[in-house]
């Protein structure tokens, strides 16, 4: 299936809470993470890219696989302004939480640019339009 030709719908984080994970896909090449639900949901989370602007994944602590099957209790975004004083444009770091009982996964974004673009991290379900 290709992903970049289904419908997306922006959504907020905290509706994960509640799914259950079949399969998360990680493309760090493409800087997307595709989480799968047992719902058969698919959430793609990424940035949705505007111009002049970079947003990639940085980091992560613990592991998605210890989240399949098991209830989403918790999934939350931190966005903070990590711009230094000395630079030109703006630079964005953001939390990704995703927690289930036992276990805790956090993702750690980067994003820069001139300070017009955005550098948020996008969440969007993916709908299948036929």
């Amino acid at each position: 299936m290709d992903i970049n030709r289904l419908e997306r719908s922006r959504v907020k984080f905290d509706v994960l809470v509640g799914e259950v994970l079949d399969a998360v896909d990680i493309d760090r090449e493409k800087d997307q993470i595709l989480l799968t639900t047992r719902s058969g949901r698919q959430f793609l989370i990424h940035h949705e890219q505007d111009c002049c602007e970079t947003v990639e994944i940085v980091g992560q602590d613990g592991c998605f696989i210890r989240l399949v099957g098991k209830p989403i209790v918790e999934a939350r975004e931190i966005a903070i302004d990590t711009t230094k004083d000395d630079s030109y444009g703006t630079e964005t770091t953001t939390t990704l939480i995703f927690r289930v009982d036992g276990e805790t996964v956090i993702s750690r974004w980067v994003g820069d640019s001139n300070g017009y673009y955005s550098e948020s991290v996008d969440i969007a379900e993916l709908i299948n339009g036929g």
